[in-house]
């Protein structure tokens, strides 16, 4: 079993001075003033050559052992390396205890108020103390950038982990915080206590919030994971981590604020500007109107004039009617007293015609009466007539049915006799054995054959694969075949010369250039190929001089012109393809490219020109090249360059590479160091091997014709191969079409035995079924025949009713003879009267027609006085209509009465003639008009209330921004400060401030660092430093917020691995400094090695944790790091 145990070999004493542990002078002991401890932090052990005190002081270990564990159990103030408990600050991590936490089984830390390094070999689990901080007080594990499940935490076997944390209390408070938690592996839960009692993580997170524990804050907690991670956060994010590690909350509260407020106040000012766009938009819609409004303002005035006058026109009419109803009503009744005074004279004469009219409409009610009376028997005579015909037909409806039931008593006979005979047919056919049927043995035959069929569908199948294959084959061989041939034809060619030297050359630049050949469509500008097929040299004299100039990766690559032809080119080579090949863009034009110095001091120089005026090809690629290689600053030279003109070249400063003669020429400077710190390296001319004349190469023709012969072999064979396999699966398909007709014939037979089998089986139920049909069959024709009797007893009552019928209507046609004999009597006796009437009538015509014209004057004044009553009332309901309920106008009133219908009728035709006049293009325009005012009129109203409140919000941010922005100031001061003062230290130069923009959510920290003289600041990312340099910005970084900490503790996990010797010395004597000092927060260094002779202060503790498989749960008490020194300095005085 492997345990680890937490060690503790570093001294704890309370007066000692700040000692180094590099080596001593001499004659200076280099242990002196160092307490050692064992491990478990309560022996001490002070040097003594007395073995007696040796003795007396382990055997005090027990006892100081119970002691220290009993004292900080009770949170006592002991003196801990040199210091007291109290001098840890809040929320201070004071102790923590692990149990089958990851790969720890027991162990418990106590922990110093200042810097803590916590050192050991990688594996032993100095991070793991650092999970342990992380998870025990409330924070997710993705924090440290490790192990997402909690269960995993767990040590592997176990199946509980727990973490107990100490805190140091708030001032006041009687007791620390202790904070516990407990891992379950199986379903990956957690569960707290604070104080012993059990708590909800709430609980634990407002307790952290509380003591500003950010451990989620990579400037307060930086584990081994996140190291990297620190300096790639965006500037606007170090900032806000800077803030809650550093800045009293009421700053970060002032942060927030500001951006909610500039985030409202960017919505409010786009509110207003979307509004004020708006509010323009509407104006001119309305002004758009403006010319139609007019038209239809004026056409709108004169449609309400018509309307008046249409009003007008109405009481004009109801006055009219009412005087037109007063002269007829007054007309009326002058008629009538005319026509009264009319009747009193004519009376006497009148009144022998009264009599004889009276006489008349006697006879007349007379004659009547019987007429009614004659209709009376006409009509009783037609329902007897009626009743008759309704009895008839009953007897011809009984007649029909009882010929119905004989019809169908007749088919029922022949049914039965049908029936008779097939039961008779299927009693002979069951009698009748039938032929044998074993379904079985059918079924077995049918397998057979069908497991027959399979076998040869599979040898088709087999066969069809191969046909397949065969065709696969040939169309493959086909190919390479023409490609064979077109190799053929471009070793004849300079340009296949050149593709087939590019394939010995670099075979994945060959494939990547034939596929861009087939799908240059695919990008939005030309792509290029290798320079080595594109490029040419113009004058061959001067090939191998500026081949001499070029790399091979210039040769072979790959240009674009785009960003996204580049990305798409390189997920095309790396990843689909799998090519490795060099992909260059060049996005400014040759022409950018300037030479140094004109031709005519160049030549002086004993220089020709410059490699690019020697080359000839595409602008891009030249234009590549020159970006890439400088090609527009090399330049060559067929003859070699006298002492005179080298020593130019090498003062001038503006060639710094030439290739001359038989030499190729590079110059390096470092400007650095001043003008004369430069150096040369001189290479003999190598000779080209690219651009180069070369004969067909006859070995590789040759491979390609027996290649080409190979291939044509092969495509015979493969054709055989196909015409044969083709015959063999169509043999194949013709004994299967012989199966599957066997086949079908076997299941045929099986079908036709199965069937009459089947049949044969079933007659016994169809016989007892047909006999049943038999007898119900004759039980119906007994049924009929009753039915028979019964209708032929219906229709002899019938007769009998119909008799009675004939005898009622006999005696109603006699009641119309005497009926009609009384009429026609009282008819000659009324034609008598008329005529007397008629007489007198003549006798006194002239008086009848005076008052048959007065009757008629008076009925048509009456006529016409309802007339005009009708007309003005309903003048006068329209009046009240256009009134609803309200008094007349006076206006309309005194209109009425100085116009007559005709007047308001020419007014109103002369206002329609002008209404006709005027038109307007948009007949809706009024109305949008009116929509678009209302419209202006809210969003004015809106505009202004968004101003208002821009401006609110204007002033609330400009009172923050000048309570926040001075501390910003201030505090980004005192750390940039600090951190200059950093990296003076180490001969560098760093940098920190605040960079501030219009939009508070982009005011961000910049932090700018130099590692070498000749440079400038650069901003610290991950791309410009190296890891070293990266890891020593950021631990300034977090060192320069440790006096300003806000924070209780800090931890940073193995920052110092990727710094050299002196960066990690020169750090750690900072940190030494800056985290000992009185009054400043916790601090945690985990680190798996150190440096010998570091600083070492009082105010430190240091951990050493060892494990392994030997050591056992007694190793802390075994381990005295006293006893190490002793031994230590017998050795040395040996």
């Amino acid at each position: 079993m492997t345990r680890q145990f937490a060690r503790y070999p570093f001294p704890d004493r309370e007066n000692t001075p700040n000692t180094d542990l590099a080596p001593p002078p001499s004659g200076h002991d280099e242990f002196e003033g160092l307490g050692l401890r064992g491990g478990d932090g309560s022996r001490r052990y002070h040097d003594s050559d007395d073995d007696d005190d040796e003795d007396q002081a382990s055997s005090g270990e027990d006892d100081d052992h119970s002691r220290s564990r009993s004292g900080r159990r009770a949170h006592t103030t002991r003196a801990t390396n040199g210091l007291r408990k109290d001098e840890f600050q809040p929320g201070a991590i004071v102790r923590v205890k692990l149990q089958n936490f990851v790969t720890y089984e027991k162990a418990e830390f106590f922990l110093g108020p200042n810097l803590n390094m916590v050192i050991g070999p990688n594996g032993t689990g100095k991070s793991s103390l650092v999970c342990a901080i992380c998870l025990g007080l409330g924070y997710p594990s993705h924090v440290l950038g490790r192990a997402s499940g909690y269960g995993e935490y767990v040590k592997h076997g176990k199946d509980e982990a727990d973490i107990e944390v100490e805190l140091q209390r708030k001032s006041g408070e009687a007791r620390n915080y202790v904070v516990g938690l407990t891992i379950r592996r199986e379903d990956n839960s957690r569960k707290f206590t604070l104080n012993g009692q059990r708590a909800t993580h709430k609980d634990i997170q407002q307790l952290m919030k509380t003591l500003r524990i950010q451990i989620d804050n990579l400037c307060q907690f930086l584990p081994q994971d996140k190291v990297a991670e620190f300096a790639g956060l965006g500037p606007v994010e170090l900032l806000e981590k800077t803030l809650q590690a550093a800045a009293p909350e009421e700053m970060i509260q002032w942060q927030k604020e500001l951006k909610e407020y500039f985030k409202t106040q960017k919505e409010a000012q786009v509110s207003a500007q979307e509004s004020s766009q708006e509010l323009e938009k509407m104006e001119g819609r309305q002004r758009v109107l403006q010319a139609d409004v007019e038209k239809l303002r004026e056409r709108k005035e004169i449609q309400e004039n018509m309307e008046t006058l249409e009003k007008v026109k109405l009481i004009v009419r109801y006055n009219e009617a009412r005087r037109e109803y007063a002269g007829i009503k007054k007309a009326k009744k002058e008629a009538v007293e005319n026509l009264k005074r009319l009747q009193q004279s004519c009376a006497p004469s009148l009144e022998a015609v009264n009599r004889k009219q009276d006489y008349r409409d006697i006879v007349q009610a007379a004659v009547n009466h019987r007429r009614s009376r004659l209709r009376a028997a006409e009509a009783a005579a037609d329902q007897a007539a009626d009743a008759i015909e309704a009895i008839e037909a009953k007897y011809v409806d009984a007649g029909m049915k009882a010929d119905a039931e004989r019809t169908n008593l007749d088919a029922k006979r022949r049914d039965i006799a049908t029936q008779r005979k097939k039961l008779t047919d299927l009693e002979a056919k069951h009698n009748q054995a039938p032929k044998p049927f074993d379904a079985a043995d059918w079924n077995r035959r049918i397998r057979e054959k069908e497991h027959v069929m399979r076998e040869k569908t599979k040898e088709i199948g087999d066969a069809g694969e191969a046909v397949d294959l065969a065709h696969t084959q040939g169309i493959t061989n086909r190919r390479k075949l023409k490609k064979i041939q077109t190799d053929l034809e471009n070793l004849n060619s300079q340009q296949g010369q050149l593709l087939a030297h590019l394939r010995k050359i670099d075979l994945h630049a060959a494939q990547g250039w034939e596929w861009l050949q087939a799908n240059q469509d695919q990008f939005e500008k030309e792509v290029f190929g290798p320079p080595m097929l594109n490029c040419s040299i113009k004058d061959p004299r001067y090939s191998d001089l500026v081949q001499s100039l070029l790399s091979s990766g210039d040769f072979l690559c790959f240009t674009t012109q785009t960003r996204a032809d580049h990305k798409k080119l390189s997920d095309q080579f790396y990843s689909k393809l799998k090519l490795q090949v060099s992909i260059r863009s060049c996005f400014v034009g040759l022409d950018s490219f300037k030479p140094p110095l004109p031709a005519s001091d160049l030549n002086q120089l004993g220089l020709d020109g410059y490699v690019k005026d020697y080359l000839e090809g595409p602008e891009p690629v030249l234009a590549m090249l020159c970006s890439s290689h400088n090609i527009h600053q090399s330049a060559v030279a067929l003859k070699d360059l006298s002492d005179e003109q080298y020593t130019r070249l090498l003062d001038g400063g503006s060639i710094n590479a030439f290739a001359a003669g038989k030499s190729v020429y590079g110059i390096s400077r470092r400007r650095e160091y001043g003008p004369g710190a430069v150096s040369t390296k001189t290479t003999t001319l190598p000779k080209g091997r690219f651009w180069t004349d070369q004969p067909v190469d006859t070995a590789e023709k040759a491979a390609l014709m027996r290649q080409r012969n190979e291939a044509k072999d092969d495509d015979e064979e493969y054709q055989r191969v196909f015409r044969e396999k083709k015959a063999q699966k169509k043999k194949l398909e013709d004994e299967l079409e012989v199966l599957e007709k066997d086949l079908e014939d076997i299941r045929k037979q099986k079908n036709e035995l199965q069937r009459e089998y089947n049949e044969w089986r079933t007659l016994p139920d169809k016989i007892d079924l047909m006999k049943r049909n038999i007898a119900q069959k004759k039980a119906a024709l007994d049924e009929a025949k009753a039915r028979i009797g019964e209708y032929a007893l219906e229709q002899d009552k019938i007769v009998l009713e119909k008799a009675k019928a004939v005898l009622e209507h006999q005696k109603r046609v006699t009641s119309i003879r005497d009926a009609y004999q009384a009429f026609l009597e009282a008819s000659l006796i009324l034609i008598e009267a008329s005529s007397d009437v008629e007489a007198l009538k003549t006798k006194n015509a002239e008086i009848v027609q005076r008052l048959d014209q007065e009757k008629k004057n008076v009925d048509e004044l009456e006529r016409k006085r309802v007339a005009s009553h009708e007309f003005a009332t309903a003048a006068r309901a329209e009046i009240q209509g256009f009134l609803d309920g309200g008094d007349l106008p006076v206006e309309l009133s005194d209109m009425a009465k100085s116009r007559t219908s005709e007047d308001v009728e020419q007014e109103l035709s002369a206002e329609k003639a002008k209404l006709d006049v005027i038109q307007a293009s948009n007949p809706m325009a009024l109305e949008e008009f009116e929509r678009w005012a209302a419209k202006i009129e809210r969003e004015r109203a809106n505009h202004a209330n968004q101003e208002k409140r821009l401006e609110e919000l204007n002033r609330k941010i400009e009172t923050i921004r000048g309570q926040w922005e001075p501390r910003l100031d201030e505090l980004v001061g005192q750390i940039n400060d600090a951190f200059s003062y950093n990296f003076e230290q180490i001969s560098c130069a760093g940098e920190v401030g605040v960079h501030k923009d219009e939009d508070f959510d982009k005011w961000a920290i910049e932090i700018k660092v130099k590692f070498r003289e000749n440079e400038t600041l650069q901003r610290l990312d991950q791309h410009r430093q190296s890891g070293g340099e990266r890891a020593v910005s950021t631990i300034f970084y977090l060192m320069s917020l440790q006096s300003m900490a806000q924070a209780p503790f800090r931890v940073v996990d193995e920052i110092n691995q990727g710094m050299d010797p002196r960066n990690e010395r020169m750090v750690h004597e900072r940190m030494v400094e800056i985290a000992c000092r009185e009054h400043t927060s916790q601090y945690f260094l985990i680190t798996p090695k150190l440096l010998s002779g570091l600083r070492y202060d009082e105010r430190m503790r240091v951990h050493t944790i060892v494990s392994g498989e030997f050591v056992d749960e007694e190793g802390t008490e075994k381990m005295n790091f006293g006893r190490f020194v002793k031994i230590r300095k017998a050795l040395r005085d040996r």
